[in-house]
């Protein structure tokens, strides 16, 4: 059986379209996923195998019409084999601590 990585999540942009593309997005490729939208953000939880999902998100972000205006947060953690990734995605490129 595999573990599981906690994702937890958080987005933010005026772009109205990528707010929901990211919401729907998450929605159709994450099972186990709770999240709260707001205004001009979102933020939750969703669960991932072993690790960060780096190939599904990258497939996310390439969908985003306007990169350099979103800026989002993803802590993941799957504390019985210790890993933790952070990752902050900001006009238009990634910031990752291992």
């Amino acid at each position: 059986m595999a573990n599981y990585a906690t994702n937890l999540f958080f987005a933010t942009t005026e772009n109205q379209r990528d707010l929901k593309r990211i919401a729907t997005f998450l929605e159709e490729n994450f099972n186990d996923c709770n999240f709260d939208t707001y205004k001009d953000a979102i933020d939750g939880e969703f669960y991932s195998k072993w690790t960060y999902p780096e190939k599904i998100i990258d497939e996310m972000i390439a969908s985003l019409e306007d990169k350099t205006e979103v800026y989002i947060r993803i802590l993941t953690h799957e504390l019985s084999s210790e890993y933790v990734s952070f990752r902050i995605f900001s006009k238009g490129k990634w910031d990752i601590k291992l």
